[in-house]
Parts: C-alpha cells; structure tokens; sequence
C-alpha cells in the first residue's frame, strides 16, 4: 500500500498545484491581462499601420522614423520607469488598504513625470543637431535632415506621453486596467485617423486639392492623438472611485517621504533603462554606418517583433502590479505562485507567435515596403528571432515582477552587464570586426537575452527576488 500511497499523494500535489494555478489565472491575472492584452494590441497595431504610411513614401523617411523612435524611446524608458515606482508603491499600499499613501503618491508620480518631460523636451529641442551627430552617425545627410525635421515636432507631445504613462500606472495599480485600455485604444485610433490625411492629402478624393504634409504630417498627427490621449486619462483619474484624487492635489508641492520612496524605483530602473537604451542607441549607431537598407530592416523587423511581443509585454506588465500587491498583502508564497505561472504562460505564448510568424516572414515583411533587399532582411531576421525567442519571458517578464517586489537595484546591475558584455561588445565584434553586419548585431542582441535569462531565472528559483520585502519585514 505504501507506494501507492506516495503515489497518490504525489498526483494529488500535483493536481492540487494546477487548481491554485487555475484559480489564480481565472481570478486574478485573466481579469487584470485581457484588458491590457487589447490595449497592446491595438497600439502596436496602430503602430505598425503608423509605420507602413511612412514607409510608403521610402526607405528615407522609413529611416529617419526610426532613429527618430529610437531616441523617443529612451524619453518613454525613463518616464515608464517614474511611473513604475508610483505603481509598485500603489499597488502595495493598496493591497494593504492604505488609500491615504495611495493618493499621496499618485498626484506626485503625475508631477514628476511632467517635469521630467518638460526638460527632455527642452534638451532635445535645442541639441537636436548634436545629439543626431552621434545617434545618427553613418546615416546620409537626407536622412539626418528628415530625423531633425521629425524629432523636433515629435517632442511636444512628451508632456502629453509623461501624462499617459504616469496615469495609466496609476490606475493599474488600484486594479483598473480597462480604463487605461480604453484610453490608450482611443488616442491610437486617433493617431491613424490624424496622420493618413496629414501624410497623403485628400488628393485621390479630391484631384487636385491637397496632397498631404508627408512626413510632417506623420509627426503633427502623432502629437494630436497623444494629447487627445492624455486629456482622456486625466478625466478617467479625475472620475476613479477608488482614488477619489481631486484635480488641484496634482498641483501641491511634493512629499519628501513619498518621493523618496518612488525614486528609491524609479532612479534605478531610470538608470537601467538608460544603459539599455544608450546600448540600443548605439547599436543603432552601428547599423546606421551599414547603410539605408539595413536601417530600414532594422525597424521594420523591430515593428513586427512588437506584435509578436504583445503576450510577453502583457504578462510582465500584469506581473508588476499583481506581485506588489500580493506583497502588499504579505502574501510572498502566493505571489511566488503567480510569477512562476506568469512566466511560462508568456514563454509558451511567444515561441507559438515566434515559431507561426517563420512561414509568413517574406508575406508580412511585404505588408511594409516593396524594397526586395529591405525584405529579405527583415525576413532573415524574423528566422533568426524564432530560434531565439524562447528566452524572452526569463529575459524581460522576470524582472518586471522582481521589480513588484522593489527589487530594481540587482535588475539593474544585471542589464548593465548583460547590455554591454552582450549586446554591445559581441554585437561589434560579430557585425563590425567580422563583418556579418546587422546579423551580426542582432545576435550580440540574443547574446544579451540569453545572460539576462539565465540569472534572472536562477534568481526566480532561489527567490532572491525577495530579499528587499524580506528586509523591510525584519526591520
């Protein structure tokens, strides 16, 4: 009778762990996920329509959005990551029902990020041409021009972007994620329905009356729709039951406790962000100096790779509040639980969409431009992707839960070293010293992903990632 009795009571372990994990995704990631599932799909679609007008007008324009992208999304890492700490700090002062805190930081997570944005906004303004001499460097001077002309309109809706991301934090956090969805749905609608007419004209409805502002056009109609968008979240925060934040508390002087406690975040995953970015940065420096053929795969292989990103994004996102919150609530097992099932759900998901994307490559690389060397480099590029992709969910949906539990000093350090010791020194051994141009750069891209992963997995089964809450109990 004893091995049967081993026997059942290892299946019955085992069955019991699958009802905890189908209890957990039924009631508390599916209902969070789905809302924030559509609101990524619809802004990479968005996105990706966005790019396809662009780059309907040549490879020029195409590549002079993306260095232009490339610099914006330092902006966004570094206001994300703002609006990261006031969400780690809601969300665990609203698992334990400390509504006071709560409020008090999501009126200066708001102003903060304001400011942050006010002065990228004034930096990039004014050393636009410096800052393209170095981000842009190989690129032709038609190139250089169109990114100047580009950025310099793009920069007045970062206000309105620092707005959106704060915000929709916020809400996040206090277990709103529909109300950020529908908002974010909203302005990326907007943001097609503006730029098509701005870039074209109405011309082939109307021969002969106006042929549209081309890539200006794409930039006004970008700045539109993102304001649209922030005034959009402004009301849904203004009308949250569950905050209850009064417009003027956005406008009274910071906390120095509250603060303090969303930079003890903020700053090192700002730092973080910042290293990835500037090695992304230069990286796209590298493949700038491959030529314009090159640089035009390079973003529209990124744009697709966003697409198919949409469930790991999800899930990490999804995995930052649920696991501040079960801390909040001093529940570290249970949130152990829901990491775990977070990160397979997100590594099965993306090496399906990975793996189903491969015989499709040629067709969806023709969705964006008809440029045949521009297509069989983006072709290329999403087969190399699907033998690596099975390392993203270690890669980057870890350590946004780590980041749940306010352990961002060792995910920081980490991404340093895996950006530069990876990403950046194997991208230009294998894509300059030997050649293998932008193949040789993305696979310096992988090296980065498989160094992160495995730490970042091994610091999951050790639950490392405690640490710092293991700590502030002890204290």
């Amino acid at each position: 009778m004893k091995p049967f009795s081993v026997i059942n009571t290892t299946l019955g372990r085992r069955f019991g762990l699958r009802q905890r994990h189908r209890v957990l995704f039924q009631h508390d990631i599916w209902p969070f996920a789905w809302p924030i599932f559509i609101e990524l799909t619809c802004v990479v679609m968005m996105g990706i329509i966005s790019t396809i007008l662009v780059s309907r007008l040549g490879a020029q324009e195409t590549a002079a959005v993306g260095i232009t992208d490339s610099i914006t999304w330092v902006v966004i890492s570094l206001l994300s990551a703002i609006a990261l700490g006031g969400s780690v700090v809601i969300a665990q002062a609203f698992g334990r029902s400390d509504r006071e805190k709560a409020q008090a930081c999501a009126s200066q997570v708001m102003s903060l990020s304001v400011l942050m944005s006010l002065f990228a906004l004034l930096l990039i303004y004014y050393l636009v041409a410096p800052i393209l001499s170095v981000v842009a460097y190989g690129a032709t001077v038609q190139v250089i021009d169109l990114s100047e002309l580009y950025l310099q309109l793009i920069v007045f809706s970062y206000p309105a972007l620092a707005i959106t991301l704060a915000g929709s934090g916020v809400l996040r956090a206090v277990g709103n994620s529909r109300l950020p969805a529908l908002s974010n749905i909203m302005m990326n609608l907007l943001n097609v329905a503006f730029s098509y007419p701005l870039i074209y004209g109405v011309d082939e409805l109307f021969p002969g009356s106006w042929s549209g502002l081309g890539l200006v056009g794409s930039g006004i109609g970008i700045i539109a729709a993102r304001w649209v968008g922030a005034v959009l979240i402004v009301i849904c925060l203004i009308r949250n039951t569950t905050l209850k934040i009064q417009l003027q508390r956005y406008f009274r002087p910071f906390q120095r406790e509250t603060l303090v406690e969303i930079l003890a975040i903020g700053i090192p995953s700002s730092i973080e962000s910042l290293m990835f970015n500037l090695g992304k940065l230069i990286t796209q420096i590298m493949v700038a100096g491959m030529g314009t053929v090159a640089m035009a795969g390079n973003v529209v292989t990124f744009s697709v790779l966003l697409l198919l990103n949409i469930p790991g994004n999800t899930l990490a996102m999804t995995s930052t509040v649920l696991i501040g919150k079960r801390l909040g609530q001093h529940k570290p097992n249970v949130a152990y639980q829901e990491m775990k099932l977070i990160f397979w759900l997100a590594t099965g998901l993306l090496t399906l969409f990975a793996v189903l994307i491969v015989p499709m490559a040629e067709t969806v690389a023709r969705f964006y431009l008809s440029d045949d060397d521009v297509v069989g480099v983006v072709t290329n590029l999403l087969l190399i992707n699907a033998l690596m992709t099975p390392v993203w969910g270690a890669s980057f949906v870890l350590p946004a839960a780590f980041k749940g539990a306010k352990d961002v000093t060792f995910c920081m350090w980490v991404a340093i070293v895996s950006m530069w010791g990876g990403r950046m020194m194997l991208g230009y051994i294998l894509g300059i010293t030997l050649e293998m141009n932008i193949y040789g750069v993305w696979l310096g891209m992988y090296a980065d992903w498989w160094i992160r992963g495995v730490i970042y997995f091994y610091r999951m089964v050790t639950q490392g990632w405690l640490t710092v809450y293991r700590r502030k109990i002890l204290s």
